[in-house]
């Protein structure tokens, strides 16, 4: 069918159509429309995606430096937002904690020691909660002991995962038992990052994600149907030339044959001559009349004729063409035009 058919035969799907029915039912530019909404779809969700993940990993970050007043380093890291519900769950929000040791404690059982612990006010004594945090009953009061005594000069690492709340976080020297045994001459250096993002903008980046994809299966089926459409149009645009060829040698040939004993039986076959006629015997050129100019004598016995379907004959040329009127034989043996 050609372009204009395949504009002006959209069907109308039914309430029951399934989604490749209503796809087939839409035309070329309805086709190539949804493929351009599919693309930029594509990426339009791919682009939502990567900001989202690059929202989740921008961390929220805090350094201090040891006390040794407290002989701890106590940082307030402020609110602490998410999504978690209370108690541990994938949903927490992670807390990193990065702990450099310039001079840890002379003594022989030292370890270092990071609370996280769920407090507004962190200039409070934070006894009763590190010692509840050392239980690890209760998920607002996290506790982590590291078990290779710090050195000077080591780099040491806590990680932990939060509610939503308030937090107070403080590193320690201590021992065995989880005192604290850091004095006036140690010191350390903390860097930390909280990442309350992670969790909601995780989620909608792989929602928006996912939408792209989808959007890029979309997008291939799409293609595939205009595709389909365009190469189909361009068969028929051939078959409609080669048949308008089939139609010019129908029309150059007889439409009725012609009277006489020695001529054809009947009209010739429907199709008409198919043709330049295969190489085969020429005949015999025709003998031009008695009182024929010389020239013109000279010119009709360069040509011959040779036979076609159904008692006709075409003229060839003496370049080796042919002329495309029909002939037919006389009685005499002579040649002449067919008249329809």
């Amino acid at each position: 069918m050609s372009e204009e058919q395949v504009e002006t035969t959209a069907a109308e799907p039914t309430v029951d159509a399934d989604r490749d029915e209503e796809v087939q039912a839409m035309t070329l530019e309805q086709r190539q429309e949804a493929l351009k909404q599919s693309r930029w779809n594509v990426f339009l969700w791919l682009g939502i995606a990567v900001l989202m993940f690059g929202f989740a990993l921008f961390p929220m970050s805090f350094d201090e430096s040891y006390d040794g007043f407290t002989n701890s380093a106590e940082k307030d890291i402020g609110w602490v937002w998410g999504p978690s519900l209370p108690g541990e769950d994938f949903m927490d929000v992670p807390l990193t904690i990065d702990a450099t040791v310039q001079n840890p404690p002379a003594e022989i059982d030292v370890h270092l020691a990071a609370y996280a612990l769920q407090e507004k006010d962190c200039a409070q004594n934070l006894g009763a909660q590190t010692e509840l945090a050392r239980t690890g009953t209760d998920h607002n009061y996290q506790y982590i002991l590291l078990e290779e005594p710090p050195v000077a000069g080591g780099e040491y690492t806590f990680d932990f995962k939060l509610d939503s709340g308030h937090y107070c976080v403080v590193v320690q020297f201590v021992n065995s038992d989880g005192s604290n045994i850091g004095d006036a001459s140690t010191s350390m250096t903390i860097d930390g990052a909280v990442y309350p993002n992670q969790v909601i903008a995780g989620i909608f980046g792989i929602v928006c994600l996912s939408l792209s994809a989808f959007a890029f299966i979309g997008a291939q089926r799409h293609g595939e149907s205009v595709r389909s459409l365009l190469e189909g149009d361009l068969e028929t645009t051939e078959t409609k030339v080669l048949a308008s060829i089939s139609s010019e040698r129908i029309a150059a040939g007889p439409a009725a044959g012609p009277p006489g004993a020695d001529g054809p039986a009947g009209p010739p076959d429907a199709s008409g001559p198919s043709g330049p006629p295969q190489k085969a015997e020429p005949a015999t050129p025709e003998s031009p009349p008695a009182d024929a100019p010389i020239g013109d004598q000279a010119a009709e016995q360069s040509y011959t004729y040779e036979p076609a379907e159904n008692g006709y004959f075409f003229r060839k040329m003496p370049d080796g063409s042919y002329d495309q009127t029909v002939y037919v034989q006389n009685e005499d043996g002579t040649y002449s035009p067919h008249e329809a």
